[in-house]
């Protein structure tokens, strides 16, 4: 079973909930622009997955994090973040790629 750690707000305290799971495998998942760029920063130097709306980075920019070291999967279709059941469904898609692992939720 995945379980499932959602942001609902900018809470400071994040990081210190996030930070208890870094050591093993993590899966964010950006909705926005916003999000991504706190994931990112999140997730730099360590084992994390990112998966994210489509449109959220431009190629290069996917191509140059990549060779950074990070884990980037972006969606073909928008998902609406305020529409609960397409974000349920994109979460069903992450889980079948990641079994088992924390997954951390941009939620706006």
């Amino acid at each position: 079973m995945l379980r499932i750690a959602v942001r609902s707000a900018p809470d400071p305290q994040r990081t210190c909930v996030v930070g208890q799971y870094m050591e093993a495998r993590l899966v964010f998942f950006a909705l926005t622009k916003q999000g991504l760029v706190e994931m990112l920063n999140l997730a730099r130097g360590s084992k994390t997955a990112i998966w994210m709306n489509p449109g959220l980075l431009d190629e290069p920019d996917i191509k140059r994090l990549r060779a950074e070291g990070f884990d980037l999967t972006d969606f073909v279709h928008w998902i609406e973040p305020v529409n609960e059941v397409a974000v349920a469904g994109a979460v069903e898609i992450i889980r079948e790629h990641h079994p088992g692992q924390v997954l951390y939720i941009e939620r706006i």
